[in-house]
């Protein structure tokens, strides 16, 4: 057994016992201890990058789960010698029949070797549950072809309808041994009994779900059907049975093993392709079958049918056709109605509380959030008694029509994709969007992680669904906390978490849209600090402008007082915000007017102290830009880093440490500089806040600088800049750039500080940001002599 067997093996067992598969922890711990069975958690987090106690939390919990699979102990210091020792033990007996080598069947060795496993513990019967397409079906013609000399194959019609009695069947089955049926059914069975406790007969009962009702047990005009399983499940008989279904079937009096199919692996698809003269040899060809398996949840069919379509239509070019498809899963008709079968039978048998969650499932996205916990599947049954919601969840888990894992769910894209077309169509559209949104704005009370803010952001999509951009609107402005201030709108916490450009476009989307004033002043603030923070000062100060108007219109009319406070804070914040723009500007006659008309606008309007603290800082800075060193000095004795006393914003906090950082520096207060920005890059990893962290780094490259002490200076440029260019923040990276320059300069090296002063000069140019006064700064800074 090598490793890659154990992998397989693992991934089998974890699948039957969860419903998924091994995630990249499990596999890293399975696949680095087969390895080297001397290693401890401590080793395999460090070469990873992963905490101590998250490793070994994930490598208890995976071998409590093969544990159960196998039903002995497993555990770190025993799992290879336990896989070796059941893996020898399930390798197939003899085989009677060797047939040749079939190209089209593959992955299932591992299937093949758990069947094996259940019948050496005593198996009579086993029943294989899958969706339609997963290859139920071959897997036992395969194993029945492979093990026994006499197989009797019961099929049951597709059709309810259509399913012929017991007793027929029977008759022709019993002829089929040379037997004579009796006059009746139990006589007919115990003929059958009498047969198989003297012959190894294989015994394949296929696609039973048409015979079975709503509850999992066969319809009342084939109740007969029971009898024939206890005759196959009787201990003194030498057969086996396979029985093929996509639902489970429940006779409390029918002792009957299951195992649900999973679907194949990529490494199965992979073979497949490749026997079919398709060839995944580019990273592009091994993206697009990654993305195609995981579409289609690695469904057999799907994978059949795609491969001739690439050969047929796409000259056998896997990406080529994944570009054409990717949004179109259920283009072939065949996938289509593999899939539309599944929904039909819902409706079929009387389940349409089921039927409707699935189809109502379909409007959650499953992208930035992949997975819906169990309330947000409730929140869907609001036509449906409490008592009712997990039964109608185990229809949909049991027919592998949702997947879940630790009451987390989602839907399969191809599944989704016939979800949503169906609810788009059905007069549950609006209502189901409306829930889901209203699910998701309640299950986020404060926002501490991205995966908190991403959370709290899906109620957007839902109502941009149906198209009710005031509550799309509300969304982003709506005030929520986080473990440092309370009252933060979403659209804020964004940028926080340098979700810059994201929340940038979902704005753009719905401001033109929006009719409700205050929602419409806060979105302008919101998007006016994106521009400003990705480098669009222009745009920034023309929507600090528009939210300004806004504001003083609402004040001026009196119709909005619930919010009056806060359209206060937005007059007073557009006038420091246009501010700060003008200083990326590097204007600061009128970023000093801005800021000094901001503090007027504080006094006038009693708004809160915040706004006049961070004005403070602000001004402290522009001064000692412009060499008023003794109004700047007296400045920066006013600066309150008492955040507690005042209303402190997440903003306020980690940019007054920036500005105190870098007055200090221009007042040649260096040991404050370096201990501010220091400060700052301590918040900035508290809160999560990677532009204050970027900003911070390279203020702290220019004081190593300053200190000639160019090797820490480079690395600390090098970093602030990986930071600042992930999040598009493209005024900080330009200064980024700048400042390196500078330092490339001062060490002489004239070809890397040319290259940065370049880089520079082309953020501010006019086709990106448009800042004169900086291309004049920079042109001095290369004239000028190190």
């Amino acid at each position: 057994m090598n490793v890659e067997d154990a992998m397989n093996f693992a991934n089998t067992l974890v699948h039957q016992q969860t419903g998924q598969y091994l995630n990249a922890i499990q596999t890293i711990i399975i696949r680095q201890l087969w390895s080297d069975p001397r290693l401890n958690y401590i080793k395999i987090a460090s070469d990873n990058e992963y905490s101590h106690e998250y490793i070994k939390q994930v490598g208890k919990e995976l071998w409590h789960t093969l544990t159960t699979s196998l039903r002995e102990p497993v555990s770190k210091a025993n799992f290879k010698v336990v896989f070796e020792r059941r893996w020898n033990l399930q390798s197939p007996p003899p085989i009677i029949d060797n047939p040749e080598y079939d190209p089209n069947f593959v992955g299932r060795k591992i299937s093949i070797s758990h069947i094996d496993s259940l019948i050496n513990e005593g198996a009579k019967i086993i029943q294989i549950i899958a969706p339609g397409g997963t290859g139920k079906t071959i897997l036992a013609q395969k194993y029945f072809q492979n093990k026994f000399k006499i197989v009797i194959e019961f099929t049951i019609a597709k059709e309810t309808k259509d399913i012929a009695s017991v007793q027929s069947l029977l008759a022709g089955k019993l002829r089929e041994l040379d037997l004579e049926p009796g006059p009746e059914l139990m006589v007919s069975l115990d003929r059958l009994k009498q047969k198989l406790q003297t012959e190894e007969i294989g015994i394949f009962i296929d696609n039973l779900e048409p015979a079975l009702d709503a509850s999992g047990q066969f319809i009342e005009q084939h109740r007969s059907y029971v009898e024939l399983l206890r005759v196959l499940t009787d201990s003194s008989v030498k057969s086996f049975t396979l029985i093929t279904s996509r639902e489970k079937l429940h006779e409390a009096s029918i002792e009957i093993e299951t195992y649900r199919l999973p679907g194949l692996t990529l490494e199965a698809w992979k073979k497949y392709f490749n026997n079919q003269k398709i060839i995944i040899n580019t990273d592009a060809d091994k993206k697009s079958l990654q993305e195609i398996r995981d579409a289609f949840g690695g469904n057999a069919k799907a994978m059949d049918v795609i491969s001739k379509v690439i050969i047929q239509d796409y000259d056998v070019n896997l990406e080529k056709y994944w570009l054409k498809n990717k949004e179109y899963l259920l283009i072939e008709p065949t996938l289509e109605n593999l899939i539309k079968e599944q929904f039909k039978r819902l409706q079929s048998i009387d389940l349409n509380d089921a039927y409707n969650l699935l189809c109502r499932m379909g409007c959650y996205r499953y992208q930035d959030v992949p997975t819906v916990p169990e309330k947000g599947l409730f929140c869907l049954l609001w036509d449906v008694g409490y008592n009712k919601h997990q039964r109608i969840i185990r229809v949909l888990k049991e027919r592998g029509l949702v997947e879940f894992k630790h009451n987390q769910y989602w839907l399969h894209p191809v599944i989704r994709e016939e979800a949503i077309d169906k609810l788009r169509n059905s007069q549950d559209w609006e209502k189901a969007n409306i829930q889901t949104a209203e699910f998701w704005t309640e299950s986020v009370k404060s926002v501490e992680t991205v995966k908190d803010a991403l959370t709290a952001f899906e109620s957007y999509y839902h109502y941009l669904n149906i198209e009710n951009y005031d509550k799309a609107g509300y969304v982003i402005a709506k005030k929520l906390s986080n473990r440092i201030e309370q009252n933060v709108p979403l659209g804020v916490e964004f940028y926080r978490f340098g979700l810059l450009e994201e929340m940038k476009a979902a704005i753009n989307i719905i401001i033109d849209k929006v009719k409700t004033s205050y929602t419409l002043s806060r979105l302008h603030n919101i998007v006016g600090d994106l521009y400003w923070m990705t480098g669009e000062l222009s745009k920034a100060i023309k929507h600090h402008q528009k939210c300004q108007e806004i504001a003083i219109q609402l004040i001026l009319d009196k119709k909005d007082n619930n919010h009056i406070n806060y359209i206060h804070n937005l007059n007073v914040a557009s006038s420091f915000n246009m501010g700060l723009c003008y200083i990326d500007l590097w204007d600061f006659t009128k970023a000093a007017n801005c800021v000094n008309k901001s503090i007027c606008l504080y006094e006038e309007l009693k708004s809160e102290q915040r706004y006049l603290e961070n004005s403070i800082f602000i001004l402290a800075y522009i001064h000692s830009q412009i060499n008023s060193q003794e109004e700047s000095l007296n400045l920066l004795n006013q600066c309150n880093f008492e955040f507690d006393s005042y209303q402190r914003s997440v903003w306020g906090v980690g940019y007054s440490y920036i500005f105190y950082a870098l007055t200090c520096k221009n007042l040649k207060k260096i040991n404050d500089s370096f201990e501010s920005y220091q400060q700052a890059i301590n918040f900035a990893e508290e809160v999560n806040y990677p532009q204050v962290k970027g900003k911070a780094l390279t203020g702290l490259a220019e004081l190593y600088r300053i200190q000639n002490d160019f090797k820490t200076a480079l690395t600390h440029h090098q970093e602030s800049i990986e930071i600042l260019n992930k999040i598009s923040a493209k005024c900080d990276l330009a200064e980024a750039y700048f400042q390196q320059a500078l330092t490339h300069q001062k060490i002489g090296d004239n070809v890397n500080s040319e290259e940065y002063f370049h880089k520079a000069m082309y953020l501010w140019s006019p086709q990106q940001i448009d800042a004169p006064k900086q291309i004049e700064r920079v042109l001095k800074a290369m004239n000028s002599e190190p």
